[in-house]
């Protein structure tokens, strides 16, 4: 009786034995559990700044698409009237001088693109200062138009336009200048650079036609 009590508390201490160790267990689920909060708070902050990321260069994008769309309807329209140039002249001095004056950062001259039904002409002026734009235009015939086309007569059209600069192209040179007097006729071409677009030119045929008329 007591060798078979001695037998089977023998075999219960081998089986004992080769239990697995709760404790140990227990710790190495803990560790494991930490090191995958770890990493899930990780990859959460991983993913959270990549949606950040991507979100601004979304609003950054769209930003400057907005920005060159503005840009590029205001390139158009000026080309459009410089085009449409035209030599208007009028009495200064007992002299007839030509309406076309063009400075580095300003712009004045006279266009037949008008809105009127019945057509015309009209002065249009764009002067470049700070960052800001600012714009002007009247009917002709006007005796105070020169008055009216200073800087404290144009309404602001533009406040973030990072620059304009104005280069006009002497045919009888053949070479651009940086600024163009009143009286000297119109250029054959004037280039213009709005922000960071590449610098563009705009042909003025009416100009060249008329300096084929005076040759013949």
């Amino acid at each position: 009786m007591v060798l078979s009590f001695h037998i089977r508390h023998r075999r219960f201490a081998v089986r004992m034995k080769h239990l697995p160790d709760l404790k140990c267990s227990s710790g190495v689920t803990l560790l494991e559990l930490l090191l995958s909060l770890t990493i899930l708070t990780m990859i959460t902050m991983i993913i959270g700044q990549g949606i950040h990321i991507g979100m601004n260069s979304w609003k950054k994008g769209d930003h400057e698409t907005v920005e060159s769309q503005r840009l590029r309807i205001l390139s158009g329209r000026l080309s459009q009237q410089l085009k449409s140039a035209y030599p208007y002249t009028i009495k200064e001095d007992n002299a007839d001088i030509v309406l076309f004056e063009g400075e580095k950062n300003s712009i004045m001259f006279v266009t037949a693109m008008t809105d009127l039904p019945f057509g015309g002409f009209k002065w249009v002026r764009y002067s470049y200062k700070d960052e800001t734009l600012f714009y002007g235009e009247g009917i002709l015939p006007d005796k105070k138009f020169l008055d009216e086309t200073s800087n404290n007569e144009l309404d602001i059209m533009d406040t973030a336009i990072g620059e304009i600069v104005f280069e006009y192209y002497n045919a009888e040179d053949e070479e651009w200048k940086e600024a163009w007097e009143t009286g000297s006729g119109v250029p054959g071409a004037v280039r213009v650079r709005i922000s960071y677009f590449e610098p563009f030119q705009i042909r003025l045929p009416l100009a060249a036609e008329l300096e084929e008329d005076t040759q013949v």
